[in-house]
């Protein structure tokens, strides 16, 4: 079961963006790792790898990337409870702050 429910990681990612920021936020899950970057005025889901990325696949907003089939047939909606681990760089707080 992952650590943080998807509410609690899109309002940690709204927040950041709000100041202004664009927050990447590492998802592993199936023995890789995925990539959510928030912008403005959209987010991007891709897979991370060294020789393994895939490109970078835009939606208008995290809702519409939580409930869209993305890269490897991930399907956020379906397959959150599958996530091992999360990680956001730069972003201390993201893992001291408590809901």
């Amino acid at each position: 079961m992952p650590r943080y429910s998807f509410e609690q990681i899109k309002e940690k990612l709204n927040k950041m963006i709000s100041d202004g920021d664009e927050p990447e936020l590492s998802l592993f899950m199936y023995s890789r790792e995925y990539m959510i970057i928030g912008y403005a005025d959209r987010c991007s889901f891709q897979r991370c790898g060294t020789n393994d990325w895939s490109e970078e696949f835009f939606y208008n907003n995290l809702d519409e990337l939580y409930n869209s089939i993305t890269v490897d047939n991930i399907l956020l909606k379906r397959d959150w409870k599958d996530i091992t681990d999360f990680a956001c760089v730069d972003y201390e707080w993201f893992y001291n702050e408590e809901f």
